[in-house]
């Protein structure tokens, strides 16, 4: 699986989450993961979430570190379970990069990730037709690097302390291992009747 931290500012606006887009954007082939930071603006159809459409939701921030994995052949379920692999993965890097203090506790509820009554993520799971090839499977999560512009009482990487920079190249390298172990995992067993 193939990863990389881009240190340039990019936009997510959703139109992001599709097949192909890593690969245009980024020169990454087949299985891969990045990551980047800048704002955030998903509204109307650019969003993925049925309910949250239909309330009339938006996700938005002024700056979110974000990451966008797209992983061939994995199916609905399976990306939804990846997506919640990542949650996990970078839910512990956050509370090692602040010490794991009591104060800053990260919980994950479902795939979001809080710090007190705060939302510190948005995260969505999809699939993405590719011509002539399986579905592949697509995750979009974002980290608040601030709080500025996010329409929830949101938690941030700035009040954690916590360097983006730092942080995303722990959570691309633990992903990729724990997805590229479980692909293995899968190829070392043989169907039983």
């Amino acid at each position: 699986m193939n990863s990389r931290f881009v240190e340039e500012t990019v936009s997510y606006n959703g139109v992001e989450l599709r097949s192909g887009w890593v690969l245009e954007r980024f020169g990454l082939k087949g299985d891969s993961i990045v990551a980047f930071h800048g704002p955030c603006s998903v509204k109307g159809d650019d969003l993925v979430d049925l309910e949250d459409l239909a309330a009339g939701k938006t996700v938005e921030g002024e700056n979110m570190l974000h990451f966008i994995a797209e992983i061939s052949g994995i199916g609905l379920p399976g990306i939804a379970f990846a997506q919640r692999l990542l949650c996990i993965i970078a839910g512990h890097a956050v509370e090692e990069a602040c010490g794991r203090t009591v104060q800053w506790e990260v919980r994950r509820e479902g795939d979001d990730l809080y710090v007190g009554d705060g939302k510190l993520s948005v995260s969505i799971a999809t699939v993405s037709p590719e011509t002539g090839q399986p579905e592949t499977g697509l995750i979009h999560l974002g980290l608040n690097i601030s709080s500025t512009g996010v329409p929830v009482k949101a938690a941030c990487l700035e009040e954690l302390g916590v360097d983006y920079r730092e942080l995303a190249p722990v959570i691309l390298a633990e992903f990729v291992r724990e997805v590229e172990g479980g692909l293995h995992a899968s190829r070392k067993v043989r169907r039983v009747p």
